[in-house]
């Protein structure tokens, strides 16, 4: 199946960004849909690795929604496109206000390693190193797709097109993109894939990957010497409606961001759900926010583990669960990965357990949710044997 199938493509994935200080992230997501049919679009800026959130800017998404990116400066992102695909803006007050600048096509864009430094890729690369002001030519590199900056002036990473089906064709430059050297990186266990996208760590020549086999089977790699060593550190969670991704800025942190609708069918909401790892990507803490219209404020809402259990898990005739309190009467579905509803049980009010019998399906991955009323409780990834 290809990725742009299920609407995972590498656009998303930039949707989330590290900021200039350490445990910050910016997120940019969609937030709730109003009476009227608005989609509103969310900035959401976290000073502590995704455990609170505080809304920054909100716009209706299909003006403002694009991509973000983190400057090495504090309180600087850059937000592309503004309005149109010729128009991105520069924020040095953490999202809250955006001024807009203009360059022609916009196909790639990443900020740099260094202040205010910005590369634009159109019918060929351009850099920037005064926030967007002027910039200048560096090379047309016809047949490469801007991907990431290193951690060196410099350096640049580049995809050789075709980049998919592996193996990877990662083209390097440590001349701020004037020249490339292009070097091809199998990954173990994975020879071909649908979707690669990488991000870089702390360190001179470490760089992540995050592999897309497919929706069910997403792995974390990992490289210290730009690709000559590649290690697997994880197998991500299975993709939901939008998937993220960034390194952070101290070694060994990594974010995972899940979001997915939740809430009224009608005029839903989001849900998130932050991993953070401070070990490369090889275990995970996970946070869960609740995004409904009222979010304006500094909120955690760490729910998932606390409110439910589910077990055994793996399963394989009858799965227990069991709500730690029930205000009202919950709703267990239990999902296929691609959505579609296999069963369905329910915990009356005033009751605490339901037994999900789940015998008759197919071996394999199942995703349980739980509904409150109109609130999610949370999601439980079930493995049926």
């Amino acid at each position: 199946m290809n990725i742009a199938s299920i609407g995972q493509v590498y656009y998303s994935t930039r949707l989330l960004t590290r900021g200039a200080d350490t445990a910050e992230l910016y997120l940019s997501c969609r937030w709730y849909y109003d009476s009227n049919g608005i989609i509103w679009n969310g900035l959401f800026h976290s000073t502590d690795n995704g455990k609170s959130l505080t809304l920054k800017r909100k716009t209706e998404w299909f003006v403002e929604g694009g991509l973000i990116f983190g400057d090495s400066i504090a309180g600087c992102i850059y937000k592309e496109p503004m309005c149109h695909q010729d128009t991105f803006g520069v924020s040095f007050d953490y999202g809250v206000t955006f001024e807009k600048k203009f360059f022609n096509d916009i196909l790639f864009f990443t900020a740099g390693c260094m202040a205010g430094e910005i590369y634009m890729q159109e019918w060929g690369l351009y850099r920037s190193i005064d926030y967007g002001n002027t910039f200048t030519f560096q090379s047309s590199c016809d047949s490469l797709r801007l991907r990431e900056v290193g951690t060196l002036p410099g350096e640049l990473y580049c995809y050789k097109s075709p980049y998919m089906n592996g193996p990877l064709g990662l083209a390097y430059s440590n001349d701020y993109g004037q020249t490339f050297s292009i070097s091809y990186i199998n990954f173990p266990g994975v020879p071909v894939f649908n979707e690669c996208m990488i991000y870089r760590g702390t360190e001179p020549g470490e760089i992540y990957f995050v592999i897309w086999y497919d929706w069910m089977n997403i792995y974390l790699f990992h490289t210290f010497d730009y690709g000559q060593t590649i290690t697997l550190k994880s197998q991500l969670p299975s993709a939901l409606e939008e998937d993220l991704y960034t390194a952070g800025r101290t070694p060994g942190t990594f974010y995972v961001v899940q979001r997915e609708l939740c809430g009224n069918p009608y005029f839903p909401n989001s849900c998130l759900y932050i991993y953070f790892s401070r070990d490369y990507g090889v275990t995970f803490t996970e946070y869960y926010h609740f995004l409904d219209s009222t979010y304006t404020g500094i909120r955690s809402n760490y729910r998932h583990g606390k409110l439910f259990r589910c077990y055994p898990n793996p399963v394989q005739d009858k799965l227990t669960i069991e709500l730690t309190q029930n205000s009202y009467e919950t709703s267990i579905s239990l999902l296929d990965l691609t959505g579609r509803r296999q069963t369905t049980t329910w915990i009356a009010y005033g009751q605490n357990k339901a037994i999900m019998d789940v015998s008759n399906l197919n071996p394999g991955i199942y995703l349980m949710k739980l509904t409150d009323g109109e609130k999610l409780i949370g999601v439980e990834k079930i493995i049926v044997q």
